[in-house]
């Protein structure tokens, strides 16, 4: 059993097979954890749900980490061994034009609750960065030593599908995807330029989600976005790659010159 860990963990396309049967274990946990917790009668999309169904869902993620990393190894896989602190400092910082713009022309929203943001802004951006980014894409770009296309494509596709609920027909719902999928790409790459520091895209994520949720501004009500909040989500994205670029150059001089399409 183990020269056969072994093997598959020297192996670029076993990760890569692994790593698609974990998407589709997630999505099937997934669809399925509601149906699993109905004996517990938890209220529909409560914290406590919500949290039982992401551990549901997290179980085959760990399985797999346990098969590609020796257990000591996994947090660091994940990228999670970074300072939490850079992460905090440089994810609001990068999102300030938001807040300034949302500032000016939103209103700030007096139905906002604790409890969303707990689950919708912080707890949503820590598990989504963790299963995307550190697993999905960290796995197939950091082991599988996949190109950053290749390897950011699928949690990219992954990430965009798990947005489509946002939509209220099929064009929002469309929106929605690409939007999303688009920002995974922006997020895997912010996640490699900071070297491999999830919490840096952790608490980017978080902060744009707070941002969305503590101002009404048209357009917020979905992943997607309006006109002037597109704009600024794009200031901000702008910000947080010239920066990022410039605040190192010798470390992200590589993040620059990554493998792109290899396989």
């Amino acid at each position: 059993m183990r020269e056969l860990i072994d093997t598959i963990r020297k192996s670029k396309w076993a990760t890569l097979v692994f790593i698609i049967l974990g998407c589709v274990l997630v999505f099937w946990v997934q669809w399925n954890a509601s149906e699993w917790l109905a004996p517990l009668h938890l209220q529909s999309r409560s914290l406590g749900q919500y949290i039982l169904k992401w551990l549901l869902t997290f179980i085959p993620v760990i399985i797999i980490l346990l098969i590609l990393h020796r257990p000591s190894a996994i947090i660091e896989s994940l990228g999670l061994k970074g300072s939490i602190l850079k992460g905090v400092s440089f994810g609001f910082l990068f999102t300030t034009p938001l807040y300034i713009g949302f500032t000016i022309i939103g209103k700030f929203n007096s139905e906002l609750t604790f409890i969303y943001v707990l689950q919708g802004c912080l707890l949503a951006a820590l598990i989504e960065e963790i299963l995307f980014r550190g697993f999905l894409f960290g796995q197939l770009f950091r082991v599988g030593k996949f190109g950053f296309f290749w390897a950011a494509l699928l949690p990219a596709v992954f990430f965009g599908m798990f947005h489509i609920y946002q939509g209220h027909d099929f064009l929002s719902s469309l929106a929605a995807f690409g939007v999303t999928m688009v920002g995974s790409f922006f997020f895997s790459w912010m996640y490699v330029a900071w070297n491999y520091n999830l919490w840096v895209p952790i608490f980017l994520h978080f902060f744009m989600n707070l941002a969305w949720a503590l101002f009404v501004v048209e357009g917020t009500e979905n992943a997607a976005g309006g006109l002037i909040s597109n704009i600024l989500r794009v200031v901000c994205v702008i910000f947080a790659i010239v920066f990022t670029v410039f605040y190192d150059r010798k470390r992200n001089k590589e993040a620059l010159n990554i493998p792109v399409f290899k396989i």
